[in-house]
């Protein structure tokens, strides 16, 4: 295969995202440990939430039709024949004429068509005068209204967020069914690359920025990432790391897809009798990505440009860690903003921009982040980046355009 026989970059989404993945693994897991995690299984209530009638505030039990017309300067008359606090059975029942009071969370007495509020209620000493007018069902929650029970309360795919756990715990949920996390191999590659331990480089060295900002991006994803070491500029090197990642669900090699006379990661990819499915997407940065099948595991031969190697990782391996997750597609809605300067570039190619948001008069702000694939500081500043579509020659001051928030 030649060389940056560019695809674009939809191109490439649809290969990578079409590369038959072996199905995957699942396990039960504590709810309290599921946070991030997948669900393999939909979740089904086995109860109704809430299991009963609560008052939604601090106020008297009613029936409806007692406090029609009830108003400040005529209020209805009641009689308080009890009261219900929080985590008591409610053993009285409710009649015409009379009230209950009630602590917010207390389930209603039978007979309660409403709570209405203490704010809306004077107590005399043989009656609650109320001034205030209430329908049926004011006030009240009632069993099953949040969750009824059979009905699928968490859909398989789902990734589990803090409120998802809420709902598990309200069910009396202990245990989940997720899928495994995708086990990721990682190596370095370059005679360039030291470890970050490294007190002082040597004359053309750089520490290993790659390895530490991959492995946040696809943990942050979903994935148990393990670092298999760097590899120097020969075959016989990267080849015995690769062999290191035989094991592993997805492959990655940051470093050594330029066409260079030091670049080793599609010779390597065939000589251990793997396929190059493409060299090169049409994008800035990160053109010449490298996507193949190894061991029938999908790799990347990843930019070592820091900028160029996390943007790919972005944009393009994340969407095939979670189909590997199991996790399906979120909707997310777009951060919308406008840009403040003109952002010029190239017709033809796909460009992401980092850019910072912040607010103003108009709304959001979206500044541009300028600067080389290899300035890394330019990710640590940028709140997110922008696309720049292959049909334009650049984005004009003014314009309302969707920032893909990082993280």
């Amino acid at each position: 295969m030649e060389f940056l026989n560019a695809i674009t970059a939809q191109e490439a989404l649809e290969q990578i995202r079409s590369f038959p993945l072996h199905q995957s693994r699942s396990s039960a897991i504590e709810t309290g440990k599921a946070l991030g995690r997948v669900l393999a299984a939909d979740v089904k209530a086995a109860e109704n939430i809430p299991p009963f009638s609560r008052s939604l505030v601090d106020g008297y039990a009613v029936v409806a039709k007692d406090t029609y017309g009830a108003k400040e300067t005529s209020p209805a008359f009641l009689s308080l024949i009890g009261q219900v606090a929080v985590g008591e059975d409610a053993t009285l029942s409710l009649h015409e004429g009379q009230t209950i009071y009630l602590a917010t969370g207390a389930m209603i007495p039978a007979g309660t068509e409403a709570v209405v509020m203490q704010e809306y209620t004077r107590v005399t000493s043989d009656a609650v005068e109320v001034t205030k007018a209430l329908r049926k069902g004011e006030n009240i929650v009632f069993a099953g209204e949040d969750i009824q029970r059979e009905t699928v309360v968490l859909t398989k795919g789902t990734r589990l967020g803090p409120f998802d756990l809420g709902v598990l715990s309200a069910l009396g949920v202990t245990k989940v069914e997720v899928f495994d996390k995708p086990r990721v191999g990682l190596i370095s590659s370059g005679n360039e690359i030291v470890d970050i331990e490294t007190a002082s480089p040597p004359p053309g060295t750089v520490r290993d920025i790659n390895r530490y900002a991959i492995t946040g991006l696809l943990e942050q994803t979903g994935c148990d990432v393990t670092f298999l070491g760097i590899a120097r500029d020969t075959l016989d090197d990267i080849s015995e790391k690769l062999k290191k990642a035989e094991e592993f669900d997805l492959i990655l090699v940051s470093g050594g897809s330029s066409k260079g006379q030091a670049d080793f990661i599609t010779d390597c990819i065939e000589r251990l009798g793997g396929k190059i499915l493409f060299h090169g997407i049409n994008i800035r940065p990160g053109k010449p990505t490298i996507f193949g099948s190894l061991w029938s595991k999908p790799i990347f031969g990843l930019p070592g440009h820091p900028v160029s190697c996390s943007m790919v990782v972005i944009r393009f391996v994340a969407q095939l860690v979670k189909d590997m997750a199991g996790q399906r597609a979120e909707i997310t809605p777009p951060l919308r903003g406008v840009l403040s300067t003109n952002v010029p570039s190239s017709y033809g190619v796909e460009e992401y921009v980092r850019v910072r948001v912040e607010n103003s008069d108009q709304g959001l702000a979206v500044s541009p982040l300028f600067g080389k694939s290899s300035v890394v500081s330019s990710l640590s500043k940028a709140h997110g980046y922008v696309v720049v579509a292959e049909g334009r020659e650049g984005l004009e001051q003014g314009e309302w355009l969707e920032v893909n928030l990082f993280g």
